[in-house]
């Protein structure tokens, strides 16, 4: 007599599928990301040691804390932005160390190239108390930076905490003497993420103590 045995039963095979709010989350937090590598929160400076060309600038000298300088920037950039084109690069010139020294002594200076002006421009920033002087060509050792004008003291703050540490030390580390220290804020681009940003320049001169020094800096030694 034969003996019929059943088939062995097969696994039902299911097809699992990630909640589509996963795969949304993922995109999100990659979109998020690169967003913030954009903005040069994983960014590193490099820094290097440049020869740079002088330039005739027409600036205003200031004492006080750093906290004034922002609105010493956008006071230049308000009278540019009235006579010529905003992509006229700018500088700011620092000759003491605001850690170690009182805001009411602490000294520095902004300014514009004055190659990026036209004749109303000047004219408009000399009523308004601006002076021409020439930033002699130096040595320098040099970080480079994107500024990010949408994000403001945020980006301030991020240049600030990476490349002046990283000029530190490499400066320490090559046994070098520096002077002064300068940020020269070149025109307006835009990224590939159609995000806004000014290429930053941020040096220190190397050797002389007197580069990049204003008159009103000179008196006041």
């Amino acid at each position: 007599q034969k003996v019929f045995r059943a088939p062995p039963a097969q696994p039902i095979k299911t097809q699992t599928m990630s909640p589509p709010w996963i795969a949304l989350g993922v995109s999100a937090l990659v979109l998020f990301v690169s967003f913030l590598a954009q903005l040069g929160v994983f960014t590193w400076p490099t820094v290097s040691v440049e020869d740079v060309k002088p330039k005739q600038v027409i600036y205003k000298y200031y004492t006080g804390g750093m906290k004034m300088v922002g609105p010493a920037f956008k006071a230049l950039s308000a009278l540019i932005g009235k006579n010529c084109d905003h992509n006229a690069r700018m500088v700011g010139v620092y000759y003491d160390d605001p850690e170690k020294t009182p805001e009411d002594k602490t000294r520095w200076a902004v300014g514009v190239m004055e190659e990026d002006l036209d004749a109303s421009a000047k004219e408009c920033l000399l009523k308004a108390g601006y002076k021409t002087f020439l930033l002699q060509g130096s040595k320098t050792v040099e970080a480079k930076w994107k500024f990010i004008p949408q994000l403001g003291f945020l980006s301030i703050l991020l240049m600030v905490h990476r490349c002046y540490p990283a000029l530190e030390k490499y400066i320490k580390t090559n046994k070098l003497h520096s002077g002064n220290a300068m940020e020269f804020y070149h025109g307006y681009k835009k990224n590939s993420f159609g995000i806004g940003f000014i290429p930053v320049d941020v040096r220190f001169a190397l050797k002389d103590r007197n580069t990049w020094a204003v008159p009103e800096v000179l008196a006041s030694k």
